[in-house]
């Protein structure tokens, strides 16, 4: 066996060093990181942990050395080295043999947990709005991470355990490749992910699917950039082909949104009333959306039918209706919707009166709550 310089540190090797090993010696920042590590790990379940290790490790497991009592078990351990002086190394001191290795292990889990909580230190914002700017939220769940990593703890394998008297210790090794192998897994998949959201912002021309496809681009490489600054903490090679993907996707996209508008088209109605009519929807649509009446280029194009307004005579006075609808389209004529709205105006003594107050309707009724619903998806936040 091999004999190198002290490497275990209180029990925790971190990716970063330990004491005497290089710049992070006596660096309080790795002491925060690998302490909310460890709180973070304390929840899962140690048996589950070790659950393939009790097992499939049994056969691999180095035969027990029995060393003299009266020398330092933490000590003699430290002399026991990993085959790559690059694997990660982990150390576990325990009543028995498998408890040992089970903490060996969660002592090299917690080294690759203080890398990610190392990596949420740093916040991100690289998302485009429609003027242009950018802004984009990073977040990485720990705990969610952890949980899901662990999960090929087996693969640190234990390379000497040694008996001093009622207490068994053991140094469990990892390659570095796979420590970052679950991680390299779900990067690979959302990496597919962005590909496929790119090739369907490109592909679709309804722009509710292309806003829909960007967003979720968006975060599929949010969190590819959090994954994939894990496995650079890990020290893995992978293959990141994500940044120039959404940088390109990002450059499209931007031109969509600065072409995208809404855009009216004005009524030519020789009807005073339905005119008035035409005048006060559209005030009231473009009071909430900067609405353009210019040529439709690219963007929705809004068309409004006002039907003639028709006014009868009833039991409590004169009634006028005139029915709304409005139509939304692409500028080349592609339905998207249809929104419909029945307006009234009642009159208690002649019909001037109905045809005001069905003016005042159509400027201020509530009818126009519902067409908001509608007309709200089309903002493409």
């Amino acid at each position: 066996m091999k004999f190198l310089k002290i490497l275990f540190c209180g029990g925790l090797v971190s990716f970063l060093g330990c004491a005497g090993s290089g710049s992070t010696a006596g660096h309080n920042d790795a002491d925060d990181i690998r302490a909310r590590a460890e709180l973070a790990y304390s929840e899962l379940d140690n048996v589950a942990l070790s659950s393939s290790s009790n097992t499939s490790q049994d056969a691999e497991r180095p035969l027990q050395t029995v060393v003299d009592s009266r020398f330092s078990l933490v000590e003699l351990l430290q002399s026991s080295t990993c085959p790559d002086a690059d694997d990660l190394r982990g150390v576990g001191i325990a009543g028995d043999a498998s408890a040992a290795l089970v903490l060996a292990q969660k002592d090299i889990a917690v080294q690759i947990q203080s890398v990610v909580a190392a990596r949420i230190e740093d916040v991100r914002r690289s998302d485009v709005d429609a003027d242009g700017n950018e802004f984009v939220q990073s977040s990485l769940e720990t705990r969610t991470l952890v949980l899901t990593r662990l999960q090929n703890a087996q693969d640190a394998k234990p390379i000497a355990t040694l008996n001093s008297g009622d207490k068994f210790g053991v140094v469990a090794c990892m390659r570095r490749a796979d420590a970052a192998r679950p991680f390299i897994q779900e990067f690979n998949l959302l990496q597919d992910s962005l590909k496929l959201a790119v090739k369907l912002f490109e592909e679709q021309k309804h722009p509710l699917v292309k806003n829909d496809a960007f967003r979720t681009a968006q975060n599929a490489y949010v969190r590819l950039t959090d994954i994939g600054s894990v496995i650079k903490g890990i020290g893995a090679e992978f293959d990141d082909n994500s940044k120039l993907m959404f940088e390109s996707l990002q450059q499209k996209y931007s031109v969509f949104r600065s072409q995208y508008a809404f855009y009216y088209q004005l009524s030519g109605d020789k009807d005073a009333l339905v005119s008035q009519l035409h005048r006060s929807t559209f005030e009231r649509i473009s009071e909430r959306y900067p609405v353009r009446t210019a040529k439709c280029t690219s963007g929705l194009l809004l068309k409004l039918d006002i039907s003639p307004v028709e006014c009868s005579e009833g039991s409590l006075g004169i009634a006028c209706v005139s029915d709304l609808s409005l139509s939304g389209s692409s500028c080349e004529g592609e339905s998207y919707f249809s929104l419909q709205a029945k307006v009234k105006g009642a009159g208690r003594y002649d019909t001037k009166e109905a045809k005001k107050r069905l003016r005042e309707n159509v400027s201020k009724g509530a009818w126009f709550k519902e067409w908001v619903i509608e007309l709200d998806k089309w903002r493409l936040k």
